[in-house]
């Protein structure tokens, strides 16, 4: 059977805070034949066990705010009025070439930028099945105070109010479930006529 060479593209997941994108693109990554994952930068300071340069690049908002004007990130955020965030363009781009989707877990902030870039994408948005579940799971990571909590859920509704925004919806009440559905989305995104590179060459030899 000929070889089919498909484009590869970013896979942006997003959710609210602990809603789940992070969880998910770890196990995407387990496949490291077919994903990639690029990692962001922030201004926050570590937490648990995170490491710099493989949790995420942890700057101070002076560089950060260099590299905004020198126009180093993909996209970037403000996050809660507090840390900044952010994505390597050139990273991306080297990641793309070496052949392989790019997994993002990123804010709608974010996410909205990417929108308006020239990459390809598919914009996945992962939602709690309610409002408990989502305030439960805020909680649950123990790393925020009440106050920071109900900062993160004001958000989190105005962030809900943008999903259609997105190209897809899942979700994500069971782990596994979840990440079935989002493999399937990006199967049928592979399959996608435009991103077939070489059915001519294939076909008619040019």
């Amino acid at each position: 059977m000929p070889f089919y060479q498909k484009k590869k593209f970013l896979v942006i997941l997003i959710s609210p805070s602990a809603g789940g994108k992070s969880t998910v693109a770890r196990e995407l990554l387990k496949d490291r034949t077919k994903f990639s994952y690029s990692i962001s930068y922030t201004t926050r300071s570590p937490r648990g066990n995170e490491q710099n340069g493989i949790d995420y690049h942890f700057i101070d908002e002076t560089e950060f705010k260099k590299r905004i004007e020198k126009g180093f990130f993909l996209e970037y955020a403000r996050v809660h009025n507090n840390w900044w965030y952010g994505t390597s363009l050139i990273s991306i781009k080297e990641l793309l070439e070496q052949n392989h989707h790019v997994v993002l877990d990123i804010d709608v902030q974010g996410a909205l930028q990417i929108k308006s870039s020239e990459l390809d994408f598919v914009s996945i948005f992962l939602l709690p099945p309610d409002r408990n579940v989502l305030i439960q799971r805020l909680r649950d990571r123990g790393t925020d105070s009440e106050e920071i909590i109900q900062t993160r859920l004001k958000t989190a509704i105005k962030e809900i109010d943008l999903i259609t925004s997105f190209d897809y919806l899942v979700i994500n009440d069971d782990l596994d479930n979840t990440i079935e559905q989002v493999l399937r989305i990006i199967v049928s995104e592979e399959n996608k006529t435009k991103r077939y590179k070489n059915i001519k060459n294939i076909f008619y030899g040019g």
